[in-house]
């Protein structure tokens, strides 16, 4: 997200292997599985490169930011610095006007990667300028808009790329950026937010620790600097708490206790910006590169991309420990070990077939609000095992209303409701009836964006606190029936705007099922046991 998030990568040699018969997963070393990942990435990112050396995107906000976050990514992630995607890249980016916060610190950074800070100390000059001269109250803005903490992140990051190239950073520039970094932090709980209005995250306050660590290094032997820093240990310390305590690879901290897949890939290029420039191994028991790893080479594609061109970057970038590893000579990937490796890719995730009708008859309710953000569902105002799931019945001060929705779409429960649920939840249910003896497997698939829960006869069955997910249709559920009667309740929350909701009942692998339960709202059961 060059938009709201740039980064940092790097490519290592594969060794040889002899021919060898297929291997098992646990057979094959994590560092192995690393480098051909890496490897298979910057073929795609050369892929991706334009005749003109350009890769395209966001030129009219932030001109020549991607391609200076690419070829800085070729060139961390091992690509020598003669090959043709590299040279071709920095010299589109040296020609290229620089007029955003992000375009600018990311060409330090690839200037700084270069080694050879005489030959670009011009350019490198003109950055710092721009830099320390667009800075507002210690912060840093897009172009058109106000500051915010990703706009800073990256400043801090030119900061120290011009610092390492040996130029002047003044005094004032890092003493302003101190008290900016801690104004966006939530005095409670510790983390950082983007923006004042914001939750903090842990991509943010990942960022933010390392802008800090940042500013320790350039702010050495400076006495404004390091006493300011002391000032604000304690702040700090809970900060350091908060993702320590959140840390998890495939899950975003969103608040004290949401998750969000939102900014996932920089998340990750944060927390490993964070921890390489504190020369931290482990986030309370958690191996955070081995883990973040795992989760990385999983992720990609057979193309080897990451979804995109940034979020590719964003991976490499992790993968390689790009923060405090110099680039390397790219090696040869052998033919026979890639295909070896290849083979091992987890199979891909079971989705449900799309054409598929989604669940139209339900009971509605609703909204409830909770005290405070993504909290709503942590403390209900009633008992799910205990609820008349009746068309007019009452449950805590609302009634249950029967609805009709989309079979070819979802539905925004605001407007079933007729009432805004955003940081508060809606009800949804209906009646499951299962005619034969031998038990239903199945899988409930929801298109949900926010926190929710599915209680089938009222016990708990699962659950999530999930914020801004994209509303695909891929959560799914899984569900068994005996013979009879069952309540199934699913709760959703809504953070902001339309609150998403859609339902499809499948078989195990997302197919249809061969006998489908009967499905409808009335009648059912009175109570859900």
């Amino acid at each position: 997200m060059l938009g709201r998030v740039l980064v940092l990568a790097f490519v290592a040699a594969l060794a040889q292997a002899p021919e060898a018969a297929p291997l098992e997963r646990s057979e094959v070393s994590l560092s192995t599985r690393v480098n051909r990942a890496i490897a298979k990435g910057t073929d795609w990112l050369k892929a991706c490169q334009l005749e003109d050396g350009t890769w395209s995107g966001f030129e009219g906000e932030h001109p020549g930011g991607l391609t200076a976050l690419c070829t800085f990514t070729l060139l961390k992630s091992g690509v020598r610095r003669s090959d043709d995607s590299v040279r071709r890249g920095l010299a589109r980016v040296l020609a290229t006007d620089f007029k955003s916060t992000y375009s600018t610190s990311v060409k330090l950074l690839l200037l700084d990667a270069l080694g050879e800070p005489r030959a670009f100390r011009e350019h490198a000059e003109a950055s710092l300028d721009f830099l320390v001269e667009t800075q507002v109250a210690g912060e840093w803005a897009y172009p058109w808009g106000g500051a915010d903490a990703s706009n800073s992140q990256f400043a801090l990051l030119g900061l120290r790329a011009a610092h390492r190239m040996g130029l002047e950073i003044p005094d004032a520039t890092l003493v302003n950026a101190v008290k900016a970094l801690y104004r966006l932090q939530d005095e409670k709980h510790g983390g950082f937010k983007y923006e004042l209005n914001r939750q903090a995250t842990g991509g943010m306050t990942a960022a933010s620790l390392g802008g800090l660590r940042v500013l320790e290094e350039l702010g050495e032997g400076r006495s404004s600097v390091t006493a300011l820093l002391r000032k604000f240990q304690k702040q700090h310390e809970l900060a350091d708490e908060f993702m320590v305590e959140r840390w998890h690879p495939g899950q975003n901290a969103y608040g004290p206790r949401a998750w969000t897949p939102a900014s996932q890939y920089p998340y990750l290029w944060a927390v490993e910006r964070w921890c390489g420039l504190t020369a931290r191994a482990k986030l309370g028991e958690h191996d955070w590169y081995e883990e973040g790893a795992r989760w990385l080479v999983d992720e990609q594609g057979d193309d080897g991309a990451w979804l995109g061109t940034q979020e590719t970057c964003f991976a490499l970038l992790f993968l390689r420990r790009a923060t405090i590893s110099a680039g390397a000579p790219a090696g040869t990937t052998p033919e026979e070990l890639a295909k070896e490796i290849d083979a091992l890719r987890p199979p891909r995730p079971i989705e449900p077939q799309w054409d598929l009708p989604r669940i139209t008859d339900w009971l509605v309710a609703g909204p409830w609000r909770g005290e405070g953000q993504n909290d709503a569902l942590l403390k209900l105002p009633f008992d799910p095992a205990k609820l008349a799931l009746r068309e007019g019945a009452k449950v805590a001060k609302r009634t249950w209303v029967r609805q009709s929705f989309k079979p070819d779409a979802w539905v925004d429960l605001d407007a079933v409701l007729g009432a805004e649920c955003d940081h508060g939840f809606a009800a949804v249910a209906t009646g499951l009836v299962w005619e034969l003896d031998r038990p239903l497997d199945a899988l409930l698939w929801l298109e949900v964006e926010d926190p929710w829960r599915v209680f089938l006869d009222g016990a708990l069955v699962g659950q999530s606190q999930r914020v801004q997910g994209p509303a695909d249709g891929r959560v799914s559920v899984p569900l068994r029936l005996a013979r009879g009667d069952h309540a199934l309740l699913v709760l959703v929350e809504d953070e902001l705007g339309p609150a998403f909701f859609g339902a499809r009942l499948t078989a195990p692998d997302g197919k249809q099922l061969e006998r489908a339960p009967h499905i409808a709202a009335s009648p059912a059961k009175a109570k859900t046991r």
